[in-house]
């Protein structure tokens, strides 16, 4: 049976998943066209046409909001299912989270604006925030069964009824592909790491079985080229998605380490932590992730290669008396991006789309090495709201994906601000503040429904 638990929630994870899911907002919602540099958008989409570009080989900041916010995923996974004690109830928890996530996938794009009908119409935005409404309603938690199962029978009644912009009615094939891919990791990473929960190198083994099927795959008179094309339901479950699971596997054992540090005593013989060494830990971790994004979007693969060594060096040395789950973030964090400086040119170059084995090391060392400057922050003193304001988005990331898109992109239409907001696209400033005035009002309304209890809860 599955209970809840005190100890199923860690501030740093939050903030981490937080700060993706800003970074997410953020990217989306900056000016586009030739106003801000290629650096401020996905690599392979770069400015002024946006226009993707699969030869183009590199990463920028944009690029690791997403495999963050699945490491913050994947490392939540201990936490949420360590009272899970049966096969069966593991079983159906990684199922029902998989078919809320597509559920939510589905309801979520069928009602934004551009799918329901004309952006001009006042009614396609009213639409848009009743179905926020019944998403509050469903989702929120602390309320009746037979409440959320009216406003769930509510949900599949818009959905059946409304024509949507192209008159053809719901579509499977129409739905987020993040949170699609999002519902497979639930799905999959939960039920790997519940079955290897104790033998945490059986589920790391996993991966280079993964990787000869992914590879060998392109073999198109191969079983593995038939495995990856095999699905029941191409809209909900695609083999290809599994890929996914070199960054939330590594994320689970992260995880364990974290759910150890909150439930055991330290050790008599464990070092005492210097305060000086946290510092430079963090101080380490974030150059690490500054010069890897900058060195491996400029492609200077050489004196990144150096670059990285060279900090690799002072970080293993600062870390030497820190905490042991620091010590071992920072190890595996290593270890992971210097494997992904190996396999950088294995595809041609890291590129997020279509993503390369390079790029799931490169961001998983890199989020490990945020966690350790989050760990640094979130215990001091001067950082303390700030991580605490990242953890309440992180708490509540459902509401903070949709709110721009559900919420407030249909308040600036029917009270008439869309046009000035959609006017900061001139310079660079106010492209800038664009983005950063749409993040702001998210996480406003995202801090607040935390702060009265307004969680959504799948």
């Amino acid at each position: 049976m599955y209970a809840a638990n005190p100890l199923d929630r860690d501030n740093v994870l939050d903030a981490l998943r937080g700060l993706a899911i800003l970074g997410m907002v953020l990217s989306g919602s900056l000016a586009f066209g030739d106003v801000l540099a290629g650096w401020m958008f996905h690599a392979q989409v770069p400015p002024p046409l946006h226009k993707f570009d699969a030869t183009r080989a590199g990463i920028t900041w944009v690029d690791l909001v997403f495999p963050f916010f699945l490491f913050a995923m994947g490392a939540a996974i201990p936490l949420a299912m360590q009272s899970i004690r049966h096969a069966r109830a593991a079983v159906w928890h990684a199922l029902r989270r998989f078919g809320w996530l597509l559920f939510f996938a589905l309801f979520t794009q069928h009602m934004k604006a551009a799918v329901l009908g004309d952006p001009a119409d006042p009614a396609t935005h009213l639409l848009s925030l009743t179905g926020f409404g019944l998403l509050c309603v469903v989702l929120l938690r602390k309320r009746p069964g037979w409440l959320k199962a009216l406003g769930f029978l509510a949900c599949v009644a818009l959905l059946w009824l409304l024509p949507f912009q192209d008159a053809a009615g719901f579509s499977w094939r129409r739905s987020d592909i993040i949170l699609v891919v999002l519902a497979n990791m639930a799905l999959v990473g939960g039920l790997v790491w519940w079955f290897t929960r104790h033998a945490p190198l059986m589920r790391i083994a996993l991966l280079p079985v993964l990787a000869a099927i992914l590879l060998s795959g392109k073999a198109q008179d191969s079983w593995n080229h038939s495995l990856l094309m095999a699905s029941p339901a191409p809209w909900a479950y695609q083999f290809y998605y599994l890929k996914y699971l070199f960054i939330v596997l590594p994320a689970t054992v992260a995880g364990e380490w974290l759910r150890d540090a909150q439930t055991m005593p330290a050790s008599p013989s464990e070092p005492a932590p210097l305060p000086v060494d946290t510092g430079r830990t963090a101080l380490w971790a974030l150059a690490l992730i500054v010069v890897n994004v900058a060195l491996l979007y400029q492609r200077g693969l050489r004196v990144n290669l150096a670059l990285t060594l060279a900090l690799a060096a002072l970080l293993w040395v600062s870390v030497k008396r820190a905490p042991a789950v620091d010590r071992r973030c920072a190890q595996a964090g290593l270890y992971a991006l210097l494997l992904g400086l190996a396999l950088e040119a294995l595809e041609g170059g890291i590129r997020k789309d279509s993503s390369t084995f390079s790029y799931y090391a490169v961001t998983t060392g890199m989020a490990f090495l945020s966690m350790l400057v989050l760990r640094y922050l979130g215990a001091r003193v001067w950082a303390t709201r700030s991580i605490a304001f990242l953890a309440c988005q992180g708490r509540n990331p459902l509401l903070a994906y949709v709110a721009g898109s559900l919420v407030v992109l249909p308040l600036m239409r029917l009270s008439g601000l869309y046009p000035y907001w959609s006017a900061l696209n001139w310079h660079w400033t106010v492209g800038t503040l664009k983005g950063l005035l749409f993040t702001a009002v998210v996480a406003g309304i995202t801090w607040w429904s935390v702060r009265r209890g307004r969680v959504w809860k799948i």
